[in-house]
């Protein structure tokens, strides 16, 4: 990788955990303020369980963006180092909801 297939990566990595960041903060703002206002709401809950797993989904998304920029730049080692994380967070994922 040259210096600026570097940057873009960064960038991208960057955007997507900017967003996943902004994503899952402002739902849980919007479940944690219903909650607080009308607590009676039960929908405020899942809002903020929905929220929850925007923020765990976040570095998920980090490494699916890495394995798709590292395939792209046909950077093959990296590209499998990074598919092989995934493997193992999704694997992880897995046995721990059996």
């Amino acid at each position: 990788m040259n210096d600026t297939e570097i940057d873009r990566l960064e960038r991208i990595v960057g955007y997507v955990l900017r967003v996943g960041s902004l994503a899952s903060t402002s739902i849980l703002a919007v479940g944690l303020a219903l909650a607080l206002l009308i607590p009676s709401f039960a929908p405020a809950q899942t809002i903020t369980h929905i929220g929850l797993f925007v923020l765990l989904l976040t570095p998920v998304a980090r490494v699916v963006a890495s394995v798709v920029e590292y395939t792209s730049d046909r950077d093959w080692l990296f590209a499998s180092l990074t598919f092989t994380v995934l493997v193992i967070i999704l694997g992880s994922v897995l046995v721990g909801i059996a």
